[in-house]
């Protein structure tokens, strides 16, 4: 006797469909574009965006050619809904890069950016000349999360226009800022209350002087320096972890 077995999956809105293929890879989720024709489009409207370099892993040129084109049309596809957070990975083996294949990054991270992106999270081997100027004005991120995976750290400089005036929780890895880029890095985050520096390197200034007033919680794990001071101004201050090398 055959067995009619109905699908109450697709009779869900848009919405719903689109909130659950946010927790899928995207491999998996775009290939759930061959269910139906309700399906077929679907997965260009989730939330969240994950691109990991191991999906590279194995590709032909010609298949690494089309996985540009494809992140390309995902980004910027017409009538997108805007993003709640947008992941980039490298492998820890090569950049994104690498002398054999060139990838826009820096364009991927503005695509994001456009659709008024609420999280960013960027992992990279390097993050030098890799960040958009536009990454240090938007004023609908919430959360920002760069690591250098290299070994030496990234080296960054913050734009003396740089102003993230709704950003709430800031996390900093294997990174070497420059100057008074630490200053204008607090200061113009002026609702910031999560912040977090590891592994952490300061040149060409005389110490790391954390003020905010907004500030609730605050990590500290190894950051390096030889003769720099430590100064925390954060009246609303209520959770601290202190790992700190000298």
């Amino acid at each position: 006797m055959a067995m009619c077995v109905e699908d109450r999956i697709s009779s869900f809105p848009d919405h719903i469909l689109c909130s659950i293929l946010s927790f899928l890879p995207i491999k998996e989720a775009v290939r759930t574009s061959i269910i139906s024709n309700k399906w077929r489009y679907l997965f260009a409207s989730i939330s969240t965006i994950v691109f990991d370099r191991f999906l590279l892993h194995g590709l032909t040129d010609r298949n690494v050619d089309s996985f540009k084109n494809f992140v390309n049309r995902l980004l910027k596809f017409p009538d997108q809904v805007s993003l709640d957070c947008f992941r980039l990975r490298g492998d820890g083996i090569s950049s994104w890069n690498d002398g054999d294949h060139e990838f826009n990054v820096s364009g991927w991270i503005c695509a994001a950016l456009c659709r008024g992106v609420k999280e960013i999270d960027l992992r990279l081997d390097y993050l030098e000349d890799t960040l958009p100027a536009l990454l240090f004005t938007c004023h609908s991120l919430l959360t920002l999360t760069l690591e250098a995976k290299c070994f030496q750290g990234s080296k960054i400089e913050v734009p003396s226009d740089f102003c993230l005036g709704n950003l709430k929780a800031l996390y900093l890895t294997s990174l070497v800022l420059f100057g008074d880029s630490i200053h204008r890095l607090i200061s113009n985050c002026h609702v910031l209350q999560d912040l977090a520096f590891i592994e952490f390197s300061v040149a060409n200034a005389s110490g790391l002087n954390i003020r905010s007033p907004s500030l609730k919680e605050l990590l500290l794990l190894r950051l390096f320096s030889t003769d720099h001071v430590v100064v925390i101004n954060a009246p609303n201050l209520r959770f601290r972890n202190y790992a700190v090398y000298f």
